[in-house]
């Protein structure tokens, strides 16, 4: 008998381990993050190519079969990857998913002339025209223009909290049995990422009276928590070059507000920021929001907060 309900056992045990819960993920700080709250016990797949661009990405069939096949698919929403948006609603019908964004007790903010100064908010609004987007994604998208809500949410290792909570008790509701083991690793991760803000912010600190400026509209959720100013953007929007006059304009800001440091970003050619940086004397770094050159896993997410935070000292310092 005893052996009979081993071998039983031991059938389960590799019948669970043959199937393990899988879980699609748009970009790689999501992909990280779900990483941490998974664990050993499922996988997560990341269905953007590392190093591409999230705003213009285009599925291939075998990363649409990855969505249609997940048990779930944990995303930050349309707002920032709407070519995920069509594919869940063709390829799901299940309505196995989490757009980030819309958890509750996630911190919004606006995009404004000066990113700092963008405004938080307790719920999401599920308005769309008011995030600047249409229901079919055409106009809002047709040249990925920075308006309404600022989606690079993940850049607020406080909102990063708020979602590995909301991410545990979803792969709870999937596999109950799992519910231990993701409720202690979002425990331990929520305790890493207050460390994380408080020395993010130590490194930061000194940097919050001299403005920056970035490559694009991206970085309001990491200058409003850690209080840095933005001077302004080198590019307006995702798909087209800044115009003549919005360059001309972005200098002024810069020797108007005493910019020291411009940064550029390894998905976009660096020229302009360098040809800005020598014109105007200003330290040249780089910013890397997606963490497209870090190792995927669940150490990215506090690598990319990190290096971010050290590029803009480091720059800063000159």
């Amino acid at each position: 008998m005893r052996n009979t309900l081993t071998l039983l056992a031991l059938l389960c045990a590799s019948t669970a381990q043959a199937n393990p819960l899988t879980v699609a993920t748009d970009i790689p700080p999501v992909h990280s993050l779900v990483s941490t709250v998974m664990g050993d016990r499922g996988e997560a797949v990341l269905l953007m190519d590392q190093g591409a661009d999230a705003h213009d990405f285009q599925l291939r069939p075998s990363q649409a079969r990855s969505v249609a096949n997940a048990d779930s698919v944990i995303w930050v929403g349309p707002e920032l990857t709407f070519w995920l948006d069509d594919a869940l609603a063709s390829l799901r019908s299940d309505g196995a998913s989490i757009a980030l964004l819309e958890v509750a007790g996630t911190v919004h903010r606006a995009y404004g002339k000066d990113d700092a100064e963008g405004h938080d908010h307790d719920t999401h609004e599920d308005e769309h025209d008011e995030h600047g987007h249409d229901d079919e994604h055409g106009d809002a998208h047709a040249g990925h223009a920075h308006s309404g809500d600022d989606p690079h949410a993940w850049l607020d290792p406080v909102n990063a909290e708020v979602w590995v909570a909301a991410i545990a008790e979803h792969l709870t509701a999937l596999d109950p049995d799992g519910a231990d083991l993701y409720a202690q690793n979002a425990a331990r991760a929520s305790i890493e990422l207050e460390a994380l803000v408080a020395q993010t912010a130590e490194i930061l600190g000194p940097m919050q009276e001299t403005p920056v400026v970035m490559f694009h509209a991206a970085y309001g959720h990491f200058a409003g928590r850690f209080g840095l100013d933005i001077a302004g953007t080198i590019a307006l929007g995702d798909a087209s070059a800044p115009s003549a006059a919005h360059l001309s304009e972005l200098r002024h800001h810069i020797e108007d507000e005493g910019a020291k440091c411009i940064f550029a970003e390894p998905q976009h050619n660096a020229a302009m920021a360098q040809q800005i940086a020598d014109e105007l004397g200003l330290s040249m770094g780089t910013l890397d929001p997606m963490g497209s050159e870090l190792a995927l896993g669940a150490d990215l997410y506090p690598a990319l907060i990190s290096q971010m935070a050290t590029a803009i000292a480091t720059c800063q310092e000159g």
